[in-house]
């Protein structure tokens, strides 16, 4: 687990899953067991770095903060900011770890700077392999990135994939 400090001061764990046998189950039973600290269950495939995510959930602390969230909670307005696309259902399915998916990233947010929630997760949730965070980078799908976030050659000529892609979700903030 990687672990970042948020700008409200609460922390966000970030770990890599492979080898995952029951996210149709997480999926369906996490907002009963965390209640307002939902884990945030994200498709594998859309992330090229974690900092995709601190953004994302920095942009949905700031939406909550100002009372424009366009989602009803925190967890899904951290996977619409993560999207590339403003259709919330769209954005949902898109950014949300698949039943079928076999891996996939976990955010939590915590007061805490250990994330002791992550903790409980990986003990008494997850069917899965935690795997190094830094392994992320190792098998990205850059066509597949590039064409979901509309990244042209020639943006991708004068810009990394990161930086396209975290632009993206601080300014769709901005644009809604």
């Amino acid at each position: 687990m990687k672990v970042y400090c948020l700008q409200n001061g609460k922390y966000l764990g970030v770990s890599y899953f492979t080898n995952v046998k029951n996210i149709k189950w997480l999926k369906d039973n996490m907002a009963s067991i965390f209640k307002d600290k939902t884990p945030v269950l994200i498709r594998r495939r859309l992330i090229v770095d974690p900092f995709q995510i601190v953004v994302a959930v920095n942009n949905a602390y700031l939406s909550s903060e100002n009372s424009c969230m366009k989602t009803k909670s925190l967890a899904n307005e951290i996977l619409f900011n993560l999207s590339g696309t403003k259709n919330i259902t769209r954005s949902l399915k898109d950014t949300s770890a698949n039943d079928q998916d076999d891996d996939m990233i976990v955010a939590l947010i915590s007061k805490f700077s250990n994330v002791p929630e992550m903790k409980i997760f990986q003990e008494k949730c997850i069917t899965g392999c935690e795997t190094d965070i830094s392994e992320l980078t190792e098998s990205i799908d850059e066509n597949y990135i590039k064409s979901y976030y509309k990244i042209s050659q020639i943006e991708s000529v004068n810009s990394s994939l990161l930086d396209s892609i975290v632009t993206r979700i601080a300014c769709k903030i901005l644009t809604l």
